[in-house]
């Protein structure tokens, strides 16, 4: 019996641990990453997302499996020159020894949004900058990259203000060197040939058994109200008339994930095909951002027709690409400000509307300083909903410093010390609200702690010996930040330090974040 009793267990574990490595659960990529792009050089992927206004510009990953993804830089450390802001879209493209970037970004010249395109010979190293390649009508963005069978390049997107025409997406051919547009543009969404559009955007594009099959997405994309999701169409050629698969969504919001879509295809050494696409989480929403989610495309043998293989909706948990993958899925954060530990500088974001915070580590300390009046942050993405965020504040002097929920320079939670006193206050569209405020002694440094609480409510403690721990609100409240996400954007967390005009220093002593499944 006591045998027998073993047999079962162990048959038990190692089918428990077989389920486990042959699966993987979404998003492949936490945290926020809109509109994500992934190509393939021979067995390495990478993948990149939008940014808006966070600086790096366009963070890299790279992956082997297509589920375990490392973060390896950034396409721009600082943004170009010519950039005003809405870093959207961009799309890698690699070509014989050279990768390409083709991203979106607002012009400080004239306001309007365009594509602009970057490359790189080592795609760990950043990228050189070329500058705008499309501006036209009152808007481009949402660029992709095909290249046929004959050899010849080819970019698509999406176009506003045509003459009074709808919104369409366009294609034209590349140079050879893809740094140019070449002849006459041309539409894959002609609208007068009975295309039914809706925003159309967000496409890709590959060609399959004789067929260019266009895949694009339709609807509000980037807040609680979204309905965003992914449809296709079909012709025999780019420049022919193009058979709608109308009116199903082929992936479109589920159960626990909502508003699916820009994403791109990429093909495996084996012939499949894996979307990599953005979605919100169904409990954290906007909160925590559009997250990067992975699924398998496969094709109707009758039809010709794609569709997802594990229904329209995107999946909680699916078969891993590659056998043998085992997911590893760490989304905490803590840095103790070492100079060994210069992994973690790869995470780190601040807002290019506000000054670049100048920081220099010593002794497992970071010191932050703000040269221009104001505020200045310093933080990463929020990975989940739940989460407790602390940090190690140095008290010395008479300016503001400690941790922040960021939605943008304008629109902030900041939770710290000003002189010797413990606040916290919010900016709501640049207004100031002290909200708490109470004297904490004659202490040197004060630990400073954030709790998330189902992503919209917020409790805030502080501490001079991490053992007795002062609570803010008191007993059951909470603070609540709705409104605090902007559009199209995911919060960000991490630490926020004010120039006042006579200090301008912060001395943390590390920042950790622990998230809660």
């Amino acid at each position: 019996m006591y045998k027998l009793t073993f047999l079962l267990f162990f048959i038990s574990v190692s089918l428990f641990a077989q389920n486990i490595e042959q699966t993987y659960r979404n998003p492949v990529i936490a945290g926020d990453l809109p509109d994500p792009t992934v190509i393939r050089v021979g067995d390495n992927y990478y993948a990149a997302g939008t940014t808006s206004e966070f600086v790096p510009g366009y963070p890299l990953f790279h992956s082997k499996d297509l589920v375990n993804w490392e973060r390896i830089g950034a396409v721009f450390n600082e943004h170009p020159a010519w950039i005003k802001g809405d870093c959207w879209a961009p799309e890698l493209y690699y070509n014989n020894g050279t990768y390409f970037v083709y991203y979106t970004a607002r012009k400080k010249s004239d306001n309007i949004s365009c594509i602009g395109v970057a490359t790189t010979k080592d795609i760990t190293k950043g990228f050189t900058d070329h500058g705008p390649l499309i501006e036209w009508g009152k808007e481009a963005i949402d660029a992709y990259i095909f290249k046929d069978d004959d050899g010849k390049l080819y970019i698509t997107w999406k176009a506003y203000g045509l003459e009074e025409r709808p919104i369409e997406i366009l294609a034209s051919e590349l140079s050879s060197d893809g740094l140019s547009l070449k002849g006459e543009h041309f539409t894959l969404t002609d609208h007068t040939k009975g295309w039914i559009g809706r925003g159309d955007e967000g496409q890709c594009i590959v060609k399959r058994n004789g067929y260019y099959y266009h895949f694009y997405s339709i609807g509000g994309c980037c807040d609680n109200r979204c309905d965003y999701r992914v449809h296709v169409a079909r012709a025999k050629s780019l420049r022919g008339e193009w058979e709608q698969y109308e009116p199903d969504a082929i992936l479109q919001g589920g159960k626990d994930w909502r508003c699916s879509g820009h994403g791109t295809l990429v093909q495996t050494p084996d012939n499949r095909y894996f979307y990599l696409y953005h979605a919100y989480n169904a409990y954290d929403f906007e909160y925590v951002g559009r997250q990067a989610l992975l699924d398998e495309l496969v094709w109707n043998n009758v039809t010709g027709w794609p569709y997802f293989k594990y229904g329209d909706t995107p999946t909680a948990q699916a078969p891993v690409p590659f056998k043998g993958t085992v997911q590893k899925r760490n989304i905490d954060f803590y840095d103790d400000f070492t100079i060994a530990d210069e992994e973690k500088d790869k995470y780190w974001q601040w807002d290019m509307y506000l000054s670049k915070p100048l920081t220099e580590k010593a002794d497992g300390s970071l010191t932050v300083t703000n040269n221009k009046e104001g505020l200045v942050f310093r933080g990463i993405n929020a990975q989940t909903g739940n989460y407790t965020m602390t940090t190690k504040v140095n008290a010395a002097g008479s300016n503001f410093k400690g941790l922040t929920i960021y939605g943008g320079f304008e629109n902030l939670y900041a939770w710290g010390v000003e002189g010797k006193d413990i606040k916290l206050f919010k900016l709501e569209k640049g207004q100031k609200t002290e909200l708490y405020s109470a004297p904490f002694g004659n202490y040197q440094s004060i630990m400073l702690k954030a709790e998330a609480i189902n992503a919209r409510l917020y409790r805030f403690y502080w501490s001079v010996d991490e053992t007795e721990w002062h609570i803010f609100p008191s007993g059951n409240q909470r603070v609540d930040i709705t409104g605090l996400p902007q559009w199209g954007r995911g919060l960000r967390v991490g630490l926020l330090t004010e120039n006042n005009g006579k200090d301008n220093k912060a001395v943390f002593g590390y920042f950790n974040v622990e998230n809660k499944y």
